[in-house]
């Protein structure tokens, strides 16, 4: 069952309990972890598949707004191509998209990063808007803090791809001008493709791409929870690797300045990364890091010291 519902009720953006059951993505079957009204928003004359009042996506008998209740399941099972992200609650429509998708065995975008595993491609919102539309819509039943989807003629969105499967695996989205330097939006991959450490080839990426354009910079605060572990596994890995065996290590003084110059990170992000490994320490008002607890906390978590991309992958302008 599902009903209709504006934009306008104010519930976007802040359904913390999914309504709708289960997904299709693909060959996958997942639960949603998070609510989203816009599936079911009244116009879908530019969102996916047609909106037809009296049944398919978003259809149904309809209710009052004040019968609405925001922890009902509104539709139990919703398909959604895993090659263009349209969707719709019609397993027949489904099927007959699969078959005939423009962007089945086709990766989007122009290639910024590319390995024998994997490549990411800079898409502009603006140059395909239905397909980052459909994107943002789909991330929205994963990330309980990202609302946009219309306004993506303001985005560029970097998309990984397996380079055998030519599937989009997961993604971030950039603002093309931020006021406030964030070289990331929102990131997430996608829950079929999770702990196989696409998350952290994301984020060094987002980083090497602020690097050439000499920015310090990094994401856009709030992070998620999933996003906040996600960030600090690329910090921490980041600046042991300087301190331990980088240009750093030979520093008997070194200034957060410097830090954040040679790393790319912003240096709030540094002091909090080194106050959650438990390495500062303070004598006579001064800050210290002790290098034998940085090593075995890197040593404890397993920290890699190699390369997060590959030599020679980067493609950018």
């Amino acid at each position: 069952m599902s009903h209709k519902l504006d934009v306008e009720d104010g519930l976007y953006g802040i359904i913390e309990s999914p309504n709708i059951s289960r997904i299709r993505f693909g060959e996958y079957e997942l639960n949603t972890w998070y609510g989203s009204a816009v599936y079911f928003a009244k116009d879908k004359s530019t969102l996916g598949y047609k909106y037809n009042p009296t049944g398919g996506a978003g259809g149904g008998a309809g209710r009052k707004k004040s019968d609405v209740n925001k922890d009902d399941i509104w539709l139990e099972k919703l398909f959604i191509c895993d090659s263009c992200f349209k969707y719709t609650d019609v397993k027949q429509e489904f099927d007959d998209h699969v078959q005939s998708c423009e962007y089945e065995n086709k990766q989007l975008g122009k290639i910024m990063y590319k390995d024998e595993k994997y490549c990411i491609r800079k898409v502009r919102g603006s140059h395909h808007k239905l397909f980052t539309q459909n994107l943002c819509l789909f991330t929205k039943l994963f990330l309980d803090n990202k609302s946009v989807f219309f306004t993506v003629d303001y985005f560029e969105f970097y998309i990984v791809y397996g380079s055998q499967n030519n599937k989009p695996m997961g993604f971030f989205s950039k603002e093309l001008l931020s006021w406030d330097k964030n070289n990331l939006a929102c990131i997430l991959v996608f829950p079929p493709y999770q702990r196989m450490h696409l998350g952290t080839l994301l984020i060094s990426f987002s980083y090497e791409l602020s690097k050439s354009q000499n920015l310090i910079s990094g994401p856009e605060k709030p992070l998620s929870p999933f996003g906040l572990i996600g960030y600090l596994k690329y910090w921490t890995s980041i600046l042991t690797r300087e301190f331990v065996h980088g240009k750093l290590s030979n520093n008997e003084t070194v200034t957060l300045d410097e830090v954040s110059k040679i790393t790319g990170i912003r240096q709030d992000d540094v002091v909090m990364t080194l106050k959650h490994m438990k390495v500062l320490v303070m004598k006579d008002q001064i800050i210290y890091i002790k290098k034998k607890i940085l090593e075995d906390w890197a040593k404890k978590n397993k920290v890699s010291f190699e390369p997060l991309l590959k030599k020679g992958g980067l493609l950018l302008e």
